[in-house]
């Protein structure tokens, strides 16, 4: 099953996917066309994206695949695909297809026969659920922002619920603002040895940026430039008067 909602604020066509699985030696795959002349089929990879042939092969992404092309109407235009849980893609034309599951024997490789009545464990059985978005956008997905959509849609707001008490916080705040849309912060923890932050952000439409990253709540201010692609790790004390610093993947001094 699917349960569609439409948002009244948000820009996305949210799928909530529902399946009971009992299928063998079968794929499942959801069908996305769309009308789209000279159509570019972009995938993401991590900390990054990659073009690929629109010709139906089937290819590994990440969170989001995004079509994009001439619109009948004229202009550029695109739709993009974003979901939590699967990681296979087509695009056949300017037909997006996602791959749901498939149910070949677990491990099975060719070129051996599997004996007809052997007890067999199949792949994909039973009840699993996912969540999808469909965003159809003006002009390519980088003005559309979509991997910071797809992070909005993969690491939702949790929710805590709490009684009355004093706290230093005001009713309505934010943790952390990025610009440009291209700069993704992937990474906000405590470091492993104290209490300063760990951030990480990289660079995901592939064009160099100056990029600013502000904490209003601790009263600090990163800037700094990105190449494209380039992922990077800073280090911010919670003392205002200490400097932040860039660090490697493991936390040591860059």
């Amino acid at each position: 099953s699917q349960d569609f909602t439409l948002h009244t604020q948000l820009p996305w066509l949210s799928v909530e996917v529902a399946v009971d699985w009992h299928e063998r030696f079968t794929m499942l795959k959801l069908r996305f066309p769309t009308e789209l002349h000279e159509p570019s089929a972009t995938y993401e990879i991590p900390y990054g994206h990659k073009v690929r042939p629109a010709d139906g092969a089937e290819d590994p992404g990440q969170s989001w695949i995004d079509v994009s092309g001439r619109h009948p109407a004229g202009g550029d235009a695109g739709l993009a695909l974003v979901n939590d849980a699967k990681y296979g893609y087509d695009v056949l034309g300017s037909e997006i297809g996602l791959t749901v599951l498939r149910s070949p024997i677990y491990a099975h490789h060719e070129p051996y026969a599997p004996d007809p009545d052997g007890p067999y464990p199949f792949q994909d059985q039973g009840r699993q659920r996912f969540r999808y978005a469909l965003f159809a956008h003006d002009g390519d997905w980088r003005e559309a922002a979509i991997p910071r959509r797809a992070a909005e849609l993969d690491q939702p707001p949790v929710t805590l619920l709490e009684t009355f008490h004093d706290g230093s916080l005001p009713a309505s705040t934010g943790f952390v603002d990025v610009e440009p849309a291209g700069v993704v912060v992937s990474v906000v923890k405590r470091a492993e040895d104290g209490d300063d932050l760990i951030v990480r952000a990289y660079e995901a439409h592939g064009r160099r940026a100056a990029a600013t990253i502000r904490f209003p709540n601790w009263e600090r201010t990163i800037e700094t430039d990105f190449a494209p692609f380039e992922i990077r790790t800073f280090r911010v004390p919670r003392d205002p008067a200490a400097a932040v610093t860039e660090t490697d993947l493991l936390e040591e001094p860059a």
